[in-house]
């Protein structure tokens, strides 16, 4: 027997689509005309991802509910960088800066989809630039993103594949921005544990001020340290370097009695980790990159910095479950 299904459905008039895993009693649902948003992960009926109210707020709030893709993620200063002599000015949608690209809230086409016992429920979809002259003009690389979500023995996954299809080297920055629920009255029962090794000081605009270093943060997430004990909005977001190979999250539910594990591969050095003042979550972000960092000067193998050479492809994945404490 078949234990997953995909259900295609609609939120205020928008396809969705529904995965769902019976077995293990979860749910996932993503919205791909917004960004290829994931935006509600439900287990044994309890949320795990922070969903907006309406769709229209996550229309003009993209990066700020569910679990946005974010190409660059953060900040670019002032909107521009340059990479290899070349001059980039992107759009300057948190003026005086960009903020978290565009991928989050455009629209991304499915190529397959589908629920099958072998290969669980998924959903595949690709955002090809060279079909998107606007984005060309300011970052001018026919690179084409293509990204799967699959739920699968309770663990819902993504994996993806970013081509670089243009001639020339291109400037790459990567990273995800999960909001991890938790309900009225719970955050102090909710405990983070992050594997860093060390905390980049910032700039009071959050860019990093000096190279990372250890930190009485960086030893309490170790430990394992409760969301209320850490630091509020504004400077609610940490930069932390992560321990080099295979990462894993997690997130302790002590109310209910569950962890939510996330492990994000080695693709992500630099990890952010961010409290929300607009809804109840906090965010374990894997970035390939500090933010802004092509406007910075720290060596590549401490800031991220990567550049995808010309017909060349980057690989990555990340998952999680959620599992008894």
């Amino acid at each position: 027997m078949n234990p997953y299904e995909l259900i295609h459905s609609e939120w205020e008039g928008e396809r969705t689509l529904v995965l769902v895993d019976h077995a293990a009693e979860a749910t996932a649902e993503i919205i791909p005309a917004v960004g290829l948003h994931l935006f509600r992960f439900d287990v044994r009926n309890e949320s795990y991802i922070a969903k907006p109210d309406s769709l229209s707020e996550l229309r003009v709030k993209s990066s700020r509910y569910g679990v946005p893709i974010l190409f660059p993620p953060g900040r670019v200063k002032q909107a521009a960088f340059t990479f290899e002599g070349r001059e980039y000015r992107l759009p300057l949608n948190r003026e005086p800066d960009h903020a978290h690209g565009e991928l989050r809230e455009r629209p991304w086409k499915v190529v397959a989809s589908g629920a099958d016992a072998a290969g669980g429920a998924y959903v595949s979809a690709e955002f090809n630039l060279a079909e998107h002259p606007e984005v060309l003009a300011y970052y001018p690389h026919a690179a084409s993103f293509r990204f799967t979500y699959r739920l699968k023995d309770g663990t819902l996954s993504l994996t993806g594949e970013i081509a670089n299809l243009s001639g020339e080297a291109m400037p790459l920055s990567l990273g995800f921005h999960p909001y991890f629920a938790f309900a009225d009255g719970e955050a102090s029962r909710v405990r983070v544990v992050i594997p860093a090794v060390a905390e980049w000081p910032l700039t009071e605009g959050g860019y990093a001020a000096a190279g990372p270093s250890p930190s009485p943060l960086v030893a309490a997430l170790k430990e394992g340290a409760a969301v209320t004990s850490l630091p509020g909005y504004p400077g609610g977001s940490q930069l932390l370097s992560m321990e080099p190979g295979d990462q894993t999250c997690e997130l302790h539910y002590e109310a209910r009695g569950t962890k939510l594990v996330f492990y994000m591969g080695d693709k992500f050095p630099i990890h952010v980790l961010f409290t929300a003042p607009w809804t109840n979550a906090v965010s374990l972000e894997p970035y390939t990159s500090i933010m802004n960092v092509f406007n910075e000067t720290f060596p590549a193998e401490q800031s991220g910095a990567v550049a995808l050479q010309a017909g060349d492809t980057f690989r990555f994945s990340w998952e999680f479950h959620v599992e008894k404490l």
